[in-house]
């Protein structure tokens, strides 16, 4: 199994990001945040089948947080949103096309670190 899917997960994106995006002014939440972060995060790796900010993957997409393309958190920020507004009523909905498409760049099809 890949790295990307078995590593602790670094969210590519910052807590005051999430925060603002959804309008949150307190730190009641901050734990719930940080899980689904980390969660969107991941699904994004999956998605891309690498890692999105390094950790163990050479074919990473960037070194760190600050070279996080903004596309990529776009992604990422209304993943953790739809985790958050469904937070009550989570079902089996998955990310629009709209929003797959915007990571549809960094995807890698071939990885020769596999073969």
């Amino acid at each position: 199994m890949l790295a990307y899917l078995t590593d602790p997960i670094e969210p590519a994106v910052t807590l005051a990001e999430v925060k603002a995006h959804l309008h949150i002014d307190d730190d009641t939440e901050t734990d719930m945040l940080q899980q689904y972060m980390a969660a969107a995060t991941q699904e994004a790796e999956h998605h891309l089948c690498r890692e999105i900010i390094r950790r163990n993957d050479d074919k990473a997409v960037c070194e760190s947080i600050d070279d996080v393309p903004q596309a990529i958190k776009q992604v990422i920020l209304a993943r953790v949103a739809s985790f958050y507004s469904q937070r009550e009523d989570m079902g089996e909905r998955q990310l629009s096309t709209y929003y797959r498409n915007l990571l549809d760049p960094w995807i890698l099809y071939s990885r020769e670190d596999e073969e």
